[in-house]
């Protein structure tokens, strides 16, 4: 008699290292923008420089006096870093898509302008519209 388990086919093997793990995930899924920003963006986030654009949540608090500039300066950083990394796209889309998708970032891991300032005790709390 035949086992049940023998007519079944084995599964692939699993990826041994985490580079063959991110290798397979790179040749099988279509990268969005915001997956390749994302990509620049940790290459960049330990830059004192690049953190001080993402930091403020009011005007006030801007390097450049205003959040819109900010925002403009930080995707000035992340197109020269994806020149540099080869992200040909990327290096020429233009700065105001690239902030966009800085947002969507920061909104991925809960660090959106918004999220953060409307953080109280550790606990994001619905703005009261200003």
């Amino acid at each position: 008699m035949v086992s049940p388990t023998s007519l079944k086919a084995a599964p692939p093997d699993l990826p041994v290292t985490v580079n063959e793990l991110l290798k397979h995930r790179l040749l099988t899924t279509a990268r969005s923008l915001n997956d390749t920003v994302e990509e620049v963006v940790v290459a960049l986030y330990e830059h004192d420089d690049f953190r001080a654009f993402i930091n403020a949540v009011y005007d006030e608090q801007a390097v450049e006096g205003s959040l819109a500039a900010d925002n403009i300066m930080a995707a000035e950083m992340i197109r020269a870093k994806a020149t540099k990394l080869g992200y040909v796209e990327l290096s020429k889309e233009k700065l105001a898509t690239i902030a966009k998708a800085l947002g969507v970032i920061l909104r991925r891991y809960g660090y959106s302008r918004k999220d953060r300032r409307n953080t109280v005790g550790g606990q994001v709390v619905e703005g009261n519209g200003d």
